[in-house]
């Protein structure tokens, strides 16, 4: 498998990437089952301190395959689940539900949230979305929707790639993840091409699969 690469100034661009990656991208973590739980762990120890013991109303607004949202939702969270690519949503609805979970997943661009003024709790943007937005309007557009959309006491979460500390030495790839045994053996990583202008990459994602020696 390799999922191609984007135009980062083309929604529609972006949004094919992902609905190529859809189908395969738990294998860019190592075990991606484990990383669910515990990402939803790690959010969960700063959610409730923050709003209170209660579970939350969560918006995950680039949820994907369901990392993080699938994770909450194991920890007793409300969540909903938008993403630009439908193909990402409606497969983390499909792992929601194969844990028997409820997420109300959509496609949604995170700059045209479509809910109403404080409807969550939370709203978590994670695992590096928000730099796929490459101008101040675009990202303070998005922000502002995040804003929108929580109460006024709400708590937004938001992570990125550190991009201070791998940004001087700009590596070329990811090391390679490897899956599986036998002739079914996978190896994932991805390519970045770096942006000169910017100090951001554009990734490239491949898998491909060899037979056992």
């Amino acid at each position: 498998m390799t999922s191609g690469r984007y135009d980062a100034g083309d929604d529609a661009s972006v949004a094919r990437f992902y609905d190529r990656l859809a189908a395969d991208h738990h294998l860019i973590y190592d075990d991606w089952d484990a990383a669910t739980e515990r990402q939803g762990r790690a959010l969960d120890a700063v959610i409730r301190p923050a709003i209170g013991t209660a579970p939350a109303t969560v918006l995950d607004c680039a949820c994907g395959i369901g990392t993080q949202a699938v994770g909450l939702a194991l920890r007793g969270h409300r969540v909903t689940g938008t993403d630009i690519s439908p193909a990402a949503a409606a497969r983390a609805g499909r792992e929601a539900a194969r844990r028997g979970l409820e997420i109300p997943v959509g496609a949604a661009d995170m700059r045209a949230l479509p809910f109403g003024d404080g409807t969550f709790d939370v709203v978590v943007c994670a695992d590096n979305s928000l730099p796929h937005l490459l101008t101040d309007e675009d990202l303070l557009t998005a922000l502002g929707e995040m804003r929108r959309v929580l109460r006024s006491d709400g708590l937004l979460l938001i992570s990125t790639r550190p991009y201070d500390r791998i940004r001087p030495s700009r590596p070329a790839s990811t090391a390679p993840q490897l899956h599986g045994s036998g002739s079914g053996r996978t190896v994932t990583f991805q390519l970045w091409d770096w942006y000169e202008d910017s100090g951001f990459f554009q990734p490239l994602l491949t898998a491909r699969r060899r037979a056992a020696r």
